[in-house]
Formats: structure tokens, C-alpha cells, sequence
């Protein structure tokens, strides 16, 4: 979960009377801090989930567009569910009011990293890359971002990047030195 809130509104706390808890009556009064928790379940990678090129549809230039083909699976929808029941259950024991919360999930895609997209993994029939990014398909094309995670944790993707772009750079480095790659 991710918690997320309070009033742009309302940057210092100049110019407001009291102290204690006065001061903290007059604080809500004039400023009160809405607070959302965003729930973020992370998706099982799934045979209905998946990207392909539309065999119709082209961009300004006249290339085929990409389409991504999504549903939520039943463990994303409990994980969700789950989720907004965890919600109120923290609002309520912070004495917090409870003012409802969206009957389904964001888009897919929303806030899941673009992982999946180009899935690494041995066999060329089912993977775009294998396990050091490097496409089946085109040998010297290395892909070094989420998309070849299989899938999402809940939270970011950022330092996994990190670590897998170094470890396929060397791997890399390595084909071209021996000279089973080259540029």
C-alpha cells in the first residue's frame, strides 16, 4: 500500500493560533488533510496477458502499433480486495473517517512498472530474451529494463533495473571479448 495525502494548500503553519491541543483543533478546521491509501497488487503472468502488433492499425509513420492484451486475474482482484478491507481497517483504528474507496482497480498498467512485455527465459517459442536480456531472435539486441521481468513486485522496479542491466552489461562484455558477439 501506498499512503498518499494531505492539503497543497497548506505548506507552514503560520498564522495559526493556539498550541496543543487548541492548536491542533484549529489546524483541522482550517486545513483538513484528506489521506488515500493506493493499493498496488501485483499481477501473475498469465496466458491472457499479453502484447502483440495489431495487424491493422498504424501509427503516423505507417508501422503496426503495438497492442497489450489484459485482464485482472482472481489473485489480483483478491489481493485488491484484500487490500481496501486492510484500508478501512487502519482508517478506523486511526480514528480516521472512512469515505469509501473506487469499485475496481485502475487501468492495468496504471502503476505496474511495464513489466512482462518482452518476458526473459530459455525457450525461444515462449521468451523474447534470455536470462541475461539478450533476444532470442536478434543476438546482438540486449533489453535491460522491466519489461523483461516475468513479473511485478509491489513495489519499484528501479534498483532490480539496476542490477540487471550490470550483470547483462558484463555478460555482454564477456560475448564481445571472446568474440562469440560482435558490435
Amino acid at each position: 500500500m501506498y499512503p498518499d495525502g494531505g492539503c497543497g494548500e497548506f505548506p507552514e503553519l503560520r498564522g495559526i493560533e493556539g498550541f496543543g491541543a487548541e492548536f491542533k483543533r484549529e489546524v483541522k478546521r482550517k486545513y483538513p488533510a484528506p489521506v488515500n491509501l493506493g493499493i498496488q497488487a501485483p499481477s501473475l503472468p498469465s496466458p491472457t496477458n499479453f502484447v502483440d502488433i495489431d495487424p491493422e492499425v498504424k501509427d503516423a509513420f505507417g508501422i503496426p502499433v503495438v497492442r497489450v492484451h489484459f485482464r485482472w486475474g482472481e489473485n489480483e482482484l483478491k489481493m485488491w480486495e484484500h487490500g481496501k478491507y486492510i484500508s478501512r481497517e487502519i482508517f478506523r483504528a486511526c480514528g480516521a473517517e472512512y469515505e469509501g474507496c473506487s469499485d475496481h482497480p485502475q487501468i492495468p498498467g496504471w502503476s505496474l512498472h511495464e513489466t512482462g512485455t518482452l518476458r526473459m527465459g530459455d525457450d525461444p517459442k515462449h521468451f523474447v530474451t534470455n536470462k541475461f536480456g539478450q533476444t532470442h531472435d536478434v543476438p546482438n539486441l540486449f533489453v535491460t529494463d522491466a519489461s523483461v521481468f516475468l513479473s511485478c513486485t509491489d513495489k519499484t522496479t528501479t534498483l532490480s533495473i539496476l542490477a540487471f542491466s550490470m550483470r547483462a552489461s558484463e555478460y555482454l562484455a564477456d560475448q564481445m571479448k571472446s568474440g562469440k558477439l560482435s558490435a
